[in-house]
């Protein structure tokens, strides 16, 4: 198998990550249910993995670290949060590549009209001269995804944040595509109020586990609520610490998985990792743009990006692509819109069907490359009737 389909989900996991979800298997206890042995032990799992996410991410408070189900979760409470409180005529800003995770729930708290997207340049980055001279008016927030699920390209979230600040604007970033590949210090970057990730994609971890960066001071409301273990007497959530936000039994197994994960970044660093899959990306843009009935999507400016790039076949269905490399070679690759009609919109692949995506990953290699390349070449001179 050549696996390709690193933005959806990590494969192979970090080492010791399914020894990690075993043993908490069958560990006697849950985090804050009781104080016997088996829910400490349970408690220190859940500690641990905040403190390797806080370590990871530049944090000085691991408490900040909210242990959501998913990314799309935590991404749900905090948009709302923000629209909680919308007047009539304010908006929401948003980039104009983003997932649905975003999307969907800014437009079901507000209406798709008052749902507006940043000034972008043609490759979707934030355009921040032209951000610079606009009046915010009744913004209520700004919401960005860090890293395209589609072209990888990276926004430049240290200077949105500046302007957010500048602005007194809170801004909540999607880093599902970008925890544990892009380098990152969430305390230096102004305005932050909430850094989403996915601990089943770049971090290596299982699914099942959404951490979520709470910036100091800001205490969303949360969706749901329960029990958790913490003030059980109140008829009222707490009113600070991850427990707000963690009402019910938690994914232990998760949990551990991804508190074991954490710990391969401190053999092979986030920066060392980045540096080395956009050497690789860049030796597979060149040799795909030589193959003749390729076409490269999205690739209209040289703004950084992850390991992800799209491509299509002019004339044959994305899908069928796809189809085909897995029967030839054993490519396993994303075709569609990969749950961001906004990208494809902004690329020009909406009405096609959207794009064959190539995500990168460990792995990947230029053996894998070649194998790929004379692949897509043959389908591209069969007219897709392999």
């Amino acid at each position: 198998m050549i696996y390709l389909d690193h933005a959806t989900t990590a494969h192979p996991r970090h080492p010791g990550v399914a020894e990690a979800m075993q043993s908490a298997l069958h560990l006697a206890g849950s985090v804050g249910r009781g104080g016997h042995g088996g829910a400490r032990a349970a408690g220190e799992i859940v500690s641990g993995c905040r403190r390797g996410l806080a370590q990871l991410l530049g944090v000085a408070d691991e408490s900040r670290m909210v242990l959501f189900p998913s990314s799309t979760l935590a991404l749900s409470t905090v948009i709302s949060d923000l629209c909680g409180a919308a007047s009539s005529d304010s908006v929401l800003w948003i980039g104009a590549l983003e997932h649905n995770a975003v999307w969907r729930p800014a437009v079901r708290a507000l209406g798709e009209q008052r749902v507006r997207a940043l000034p972008v340049d043609v490759g979707g980055q934030v355009d921040l001269d032209r951000l610079s001279r606009l009046d915010p008016g009744a913004v209520l927030g700004v919401v960005l995804q860090h890293a395209s699920n589609v072209t990888g390209l990276i926004q430049p979230i240290e200077e949105v944040g500046a302007w957010c600040q500048q602005h007194s604007l809170p801004l909540v970033v999607d880093g599902a595509q970008s925890a544990g590949i892009v380098p990152l210090h969430l305390a230096r970057c102004p305005g932050l109020v909430a850094f989403t990730m996915a601990g089943h994609k770049h971090l290596g971890g299982p699914p099942g586990v959404g951490p979520c960066y709470l910036a100091p001071g800001y205490e969303p409301e949360p969706l749901w609520i329960g029990g958790n273990g913490v003030d059980s007497a109140l008829p009222t959530i707490p009113d600070g610490g991850p427990g707000r936000f963690e009402s019910g039994t938690p994914n232990l197994p998760g949990i551990a998985g991804l508190e074991a994960a954490l710990r391969d970044f401190d053999e092979h660093p986030v920066a060392a990792r980045f540096e080395e899959l956009v050497l690789l990306r860049g030796r597979w843009c060149e040799a795909l743009r030589d193959v003749p009935g390729v076409e490269l999507c999205g690739e209209h400016s040289a703004a950084p990006r992850t390991p992800v790039l799209a491509l299509n076949l002019p004339g044959i269905d994305p899908e069928q692509v796809t189809a085909q490399l897995e029967a030839t070679i054993g490519a396993r690759c994303r075709a569609g819109l990969q749950c961001a009609p906004l990208a494809h919109r902004h690329i020009g692949t909406f009405d096609v069907g959207g794009t064959v995506r190539i995500a990168l990953g460990p792995g990947s290699d230029d053996r894998q490359r070649d194998q790929v390349i004379e692949a897509l070449g043959a389908i591209a001179a069969e007219g897709g009737h392999a």
